[in-house]
């Protein structure tokens, strides 16, 4: 419920009160105070009360007091507010549960009256409510000292806040704007003087009006003593900025005038002025000769750029043949670089090249064919499978047989006059074992066998040595045919028994004999040169040395039976008592083998022995030699004079062949017949067979497979190294011819494909053009244009038609329908054409082209990138660029301003106001046709002023002249500003005294628990 204060007494009212007008209001509030005894005087100013004690008045301690308010009210403004939102969260709570909490009182620390009462505690004279406003003069002076504090003090503390950095710059800004600045002692107290005369103001407004109207006639008196005084410190500079208005009107009617609003409106248009007066000031040549850009291609200044935009749209004919010139200059920088070439000599020289290849090539393939075939010829012809193995049979049937009489003889030299005995003990109680261990179950022996144990049971204790060693003979015989017949049966191994007792009964002479030899050289009796060991070394070394002797003087016994046991002379010597009696019986003792067992006397000794030995050695190397796993298959018959087991041609294939045990059997048919015979028949074959697998029919050898051969019988061919160095050098050779082949084709086959082998194809001047221009769309276009240019070599025709191609392609491909203006001629495609250049200008290069004539394209690529400016930069991505068009059209003549329309309209009807009130209608007709001439005067001015701009826009030089000037005008933008300014700051002080400025003093008593809406009633005027 509202609150009625009237002359100090408090009046609660129904909230009916507030619904009533102003009149019934006034009545209402009268008759309230005639009730409570409270009288009115209207007619006569009432006399001021006498100061109680404690109190101030007069004018200026009121308004030092209302100032102080002011000040209050902004330092206590947070705390101010902060009570009073959580007083209302209060007065809610208690309204809706119907508790009685009390509020916060306005006192409360660091609000405005807590600062107030804080201060008048110091000095009363501090504390605004111990000053007392008791007449009008008071109450101005008081009003006047809060519009000043109202309009100082935010500033102030907006000033503070900002460089303790509470406050945002941009929050800053927005509040000077507002409230005015700080920045000088002299725009403080400018403030100061608006805000008093604001505050003063409002009060006497308030003070001549009905209470009902005081806010608003409070604001109303504000704005009008607060614009008074701001407009009378503004007066000067107002005429000033009239005087210049009047002046810029009257400026198109003048050449000087003219050219200082061009430079006015290039400068306003400019992004960046200071950037683009540098750019002009170092503009450089023109990139292509003849394309001449314009200020804002020059500058690239986002604002000139739109102000060309909008002048482009008023005079579009200057601007496009700009473009025209630009172009045309483009297209003849262009045809410069090649004029008079004729693309269809690179396809003429690529043929007479090719032609020129072919030559060579053929040439170079038959001196290199020719070689291979000399090498070829040069490793032999070799000799077949079938004749090979022939040979290999031949030579080993011949050493065998060598090898075979030599043996014969070494036999017959161990007994030459069938004088030797030997004893049989062994042998006879072996034979008697054989048959004695035989069981009633077991096979008894049958046949040839027991025909040998016959014949041994007529030994007796001693038997001539050829009865012995032809019973051996007739032993091994036997074992050979029953292991052949039946395997190693029981019957095979008594027979093996029998026969180490026979060889046993031989060895046993010998090393008894050792042994007593050895027992008397121990004791000294027997020197070691007498022992039967002794006079065995003593007969190898002779015959070692007759055997070396003999070959000397051309012997022809098989290589390899040198050394122990090898090949034996017949000329092998008998002991000492050979050559004379034996156990005492003369030499010419009758030599039948078959002497009675009774006139016999063992009498073989060591030389026999050794003789023994040396044969048998033959026998075991013949047989090692000429009847192992190799060589025996070989000579294999199925009898004694039947054809062989294999066929000639598989001979030589068992000892030369591609595995690595190849290498053995090479050895072994060496040792055999000997290198002088092995050698020429393997290597012979081996020919045969490289030759057989590698030959071509031109008669050279194919290397790889030459080479695979190599390394199949690497192991074989260790056996010929001279050979293998033939082969591969061979190998070589004919590999060196394939190169030359390969190399021949591989030129042939890279002049067929890709472009090379296209304009080989074609003839025509424009399918040449079409080819080469291709190779620009390759990935490795480079490469591709210098294996043209490689191909074409020095043919100086050929070179400058590969120039006049790409010439050509760039024409046909990068220059559009599009006629540029009224030229004639096609547009260059920009950004295909950047594109192309940033691409290939390596292939460029490599197509013919000197750096200059390149650096030259690039800067026409950097031309019309330049001069894209004008058509892109400042257009708004998608959709059509009408509306902006005309938008910038008439940007560059400037929007109008309010004061500016003003001016526009009125010199016709100020002319004829001002004719009319110096000498009537007459006058007043005159001077509104001289009025309207002026404006008509004006505005030819103002379409040449845009030739200006548009004449500056299109010649750099002139736009740098006019940007260079310097402009001392003042626009009506600046008047209407200051205007602004004043009107805000007005209003923000006047509103503050109007409403009582702290908010906090009209809530009530500080008793109130709930604090209704106080309405104090003045009734005096």
């Amino acid at each position: 419920m509202p609150v009625l204060n009237i002359e100090g007494r408090r009046v609660r009212v129904d909230d009916s009160f507030l619904q009533l007008s102003p009149e019934d209001q006034n009545r209402t509030v009268d008759e309230i105070a005639s009730s409570i005894g409270v009288t009115a005087k209207r007619e006569q100013e009432p006399q001021p009360s006498a100061l109680e004690a404690g109190q101030f008045g007069g004018a200026a301690m009121n308004a030092a007091a209302g100032a102080n308010e002011a000040l209050y009210t902004v330092a206590g403004a947070p705390v101010d507010l902060m009570r009073g939102a959580m007083n209302i969260g209060i007065r809610g709570y208690n309204a809706a549960t119907g508790s009685e909490v009390d509020q916060i009182p306005d006192t409360s620390f660091g609000g405005s009256r807590h600062i107030a009462e804080t201060l008048g505690a110091i000095r009363p004279e501090l504390d605004p409510q111990n000053t007392v406003a008791r007449d009008t003069g008071d109450r101005l002076a008081r009003a006047a000292g809060q519009g000043a504090g109202y309009a100082v003090a935010p500033v102030g503390a907006l000033g503070a806040a900002s460089r303790a950095g509470i406050v945002a710059p941009q929050a800053e800004a927005m509040a000077t704007r507002i409230l005015g600045g700080s920045g000088s002692v002299g725009e403080v107290a400018g403030n100061a003087i608006v805000g008093a005369g604001s505050g003063a103001g409002a009060q006497a407004a308030m003070e001549a009006t009905p209470d009902a109207y005081d806010p608003v006639s409070g604001l109303a008196g504000g704005i009008a003593a607060g614009g008074t005084l701001a407009a009378a410190g503004g007066i000067p500079g107002l005429l000033r900025t009239t005087g210049r208005a009047v002046g810029d009107y009257l400026a198109p009617t003048t050449q000087a005038g003219r050219e200082r609003l061009a430079a006015q409106r290039l400068q306003r248009s400019a992004s960046d002025l200071e950037g683009a007066r540098d750019q002009l000031a170092d503009m450089p040549d023109e990139l292509v000769p003849g394309s001449q850009p314009t200020t804002g291609q020059v500058t690239g200044d986002m604002g000139l750029l739109a102000l060309e935009r909008g002048a482009a749209v008023k005079r579009p004919e200057a601007f496009a043949q700009r473009r025209a010139d630009q172009n045309e200059a483009r297209l003849g920088a262009l045809d410069g670089l090649q004029q008079g070439g004729a693309p269809e000599k690179v396809a003429e020289a690529l043929r007479s090249r090719l032609r020129s290849i072919d030559d060579t090539a053929e040439q170079a393939i038959a001196d290199a064919r020719r070689g291979a075939q000399d090498r070829a010829v040069s490793i032999g012809q070799g000799t077949g499978p079938e004749a090979s193995g022939e040979r290999v049979r031949a030579s080993l049937e011949a050493a065998r047989a060598r090898a075979k009489a030599e043996e014969r003889a070494l036999w017959s030299a161990v007994d030459p006059d069938g004088s030797l005995v030997i004893g049989t003990d062994g042998i006879r109680s072996q034979a008697a074992r054989e048959r004695g261990n035989l069981t009633l179950s077991a096979k008894p022996p049958s046949g040839e066998e027991a025909a040998i144990y016959d014949v041994i049971e007529q030994y007796g204790e001693v038997m001539p040595f050829r009865e012995v060693t032809d019973l051996q003979s007739r032993i091994k015989s036997e074992m050979r045919a029953e292991r052949l017949a039946n395997g190693e049966t029981p019957a095979y191994a008594r027979l093996s028994r029998a026969n180490n007792a026979i060889q046993q009964q031989l060895e046993r002479v010998t090393l008894n004999k050792a042994l007593q030899e050895q027992g008397a050289v121990a004791r000294g009796e027997m020197r070691v040169e007498n022992t039967l060991a002794a006079a065995l070394r003593r007969e190898q070394e002779r015959w070692i040395a007759e055997r070396a002797e003999l070959q000397a003087a051309g012997g022809d016994g098989p290589r390899g039976f040198a050394g122990n046991g090898g090949g034996r002379s017949p000329a092998v010597s008998g002991s000492p008592r050979a050559e004379g009696q034996t156990r005492g019986q003369p030499r010419d003792v009758a030599r039948d083998p078959r002497l009675s067992r009774d006139d016999l006397v063992p009498n073989f000794d060591d030389a026999a022995l050794g003789r023994l030995t040396v044969a048998r050695d033959a026998t075991r190397n013949r047989a090692e030699t000429f009847d192992n796993r190799t060589l025996g298959p070989i000579r294999q018959r199925s009898t004694a004079t039947g054809p062989y087991a294999t066929a000639n041609s598989t001979v030589p294939g068992r000892i030369f062949y591609p595995r690595a045990d190849s290498a053995e059997a090479i050895a072994q048919f060496r040792r055999a017949v000997g290198d002088g015979e092995a050698l020429p028949i393997l290597q012979d074959y081996a020919v045969d067979r490289l030759r057989a697998v590698a030959m071509r029919e031109d008669g050279t050898l194919d290397p790889g497979k030459v080479d695979r051969w190599r390394r199949a019988h690497a192991d074989a061919l260790r056996s010929f190294p001279e050979l293998d160095r033939t082969l591969a050098d061979a190998g070589r050779i004919s590999d060196a011819m394939g190169n030359v082949v390969k190399r021949q084709k591989a030129v042939q086959a890279e002049m067929s494909k890709g472009a090379l082998g296209r304009l080989l194809q074609v003839e025509d001047p424009g399918d040449v053009t079409r080819t080469v221009g291709s190779i620009f769309g390759a990935q490795d276009a480079t490469g591709r244009m210098r294996q043209l240019r490689a191909a074409i070599g020095s043919d100086e025709e050929a070179q400058k038609g590969l120039r006049q191609a790409v010439a050509d392609h760039i024409r046909l491909q990068l220059v559009g329908n599009t006629e540029a203006g009224t030229s004639g001629l096609g547009t260059i495609k920009a950004d295909q054409f950047q594109t192309f250049m940033r691409k290939n200008a390596a292939a460029l290069q490599a197509a013919g082209f000197s750096g200059d004539e390149i650096a030259t394209m690039q800067a026409i690529a950097t031309d019309l990138q330049q001069a894209n400016r004008s058509l892109s930069s400042v257009k708004m991505p998608g959709g059509s660029d009408t509306t902006q068009n005309l938008y910038s059209a008439g940007k560059g003549d400037g929007q109008p301003s309010i004061l500016a329309r003003l001016l526009s309209n009125a010199p016709t009807a100020a002319g004829g106001v001002g004719g009319f009130v110096a000498g009537g209608p007459l006058a007043a007709f005159a001077g509104a046709v001289g009025a309207k001439t002026v404006a008509d005067l004006r505005s030819a001015g103002i379409a040449t002023v845009d030739d200006l701009v548009a004449d500056a826009l299109l010649n750099p030089g002139r736009a740098r002249i006019l940007l260079s000037k310097p402009t001392t005008r003042k626009s009506e933008e600046d008047t209407l500003r200051l205007l602004g300014q004043v009107y805000r700051r007005s209003v923000a002080t006047s509103g503050a005294v109007a409403t009582g400025g702290n908010v906090a003093m009209v809530e009530g008593s500080q008793d109130d628990r709930r604090k209704p809406l106080e309405v104090t009633v003045e009734r005096s005027r």
